[in-house]
């Protein structure tokens, strides 16, 4: 088999270039980690309306072996909001209350950094509407999130806008564009979700459905 090191890129010269796929130069990365995750869940259900708030920090220090050694380490610091914008009546049966959604996610790297690992913007959870990993795969990523959901009978309808950086740390900027915005409505019935979301940067929509709660 091929061990391929870079990736490949067309230029215009006929040739080919890219970055290496690995920090060691091979297509093989030795490699010890540890994982800290901390999460504060207050989230709860209120007539089938998610309501509360969940709060999580991630850090994953690594020492990469080689013939030399290279410590590197990733962190994220994530925060939603589910706030309840209206006081209703609990019970089987009962509609459930209008819910204003804010989320924030912050994403950073220090050392040598796998390009395997890089954090990604773009796809159904980060930035609806565009393509996974679409807006950039970068070392550090800020997003930022609102959505309100308008309760009808059981279920709900719901506006979102959406914003995401890369905070100019692109690990490939080949067809990136480093940073997105996105905004469009949907409207939930059970677990599924249909959602039409517009990418701002084209001007350009699409419908969608998604499945679970978030």
């Amino acid at each position: 088999m091929e061990e391929i090191t870079c990736g490949e890129k067309v230029l215009l010269s006929g040739g080919t270039d890219g970055p290496p796929t690995t920090p060691s130069g091979t297509r093989k990365d030795r490699i010890v980690l540890a994982q800290l995750n901390v999460t504060r869940d207050t989230t709860k259900f209120v007539n089938g309306a998610f309501v509360g708030a969940r709060d999580v920090f991630e850090f994953d220090p690594g020492v990469r072996i080689g013939s030399d050694l290279q410590f590197f380490s990733c962190y994220q610091v994530s925060s939603t909001q589910f706030i309840q914008l209206k006081d209703v009546e609990e019970g089987a049966g009962k509609v459930p209350p209008p819910v204003l959604v804010l989320h924030g996610h912050f994403g950073g790297s220090v050392g040598d950094h796998r390009r395997y690992d890089a954090f990604t913007l773009g796809g159904p959870y980060s930035l609806r509407g565009y393509n996974r990993s679409r807006i950039s795969a970068a070392r550090s990523i800020l997003e930022l999130a609102t959505e309100l959901r308008i309760p009808v009978k059981k279920s709900y309808v719901y506006g979102f806008a959406e914003i995401g950086l890369d905070l100019g740390s692109s690990m490939e900027v080949q067809r990136r564009i480093a940073h997105g915005f996105s905004y469009g409505v949907g409207a939930k019935v059970g677990l599924v979700s249909a959602e039409y979301s517009v990418k701002h940067n084209s001007g350009t929509g699409a419908l969608f459905f998604r499945f679970g709660d978030s």
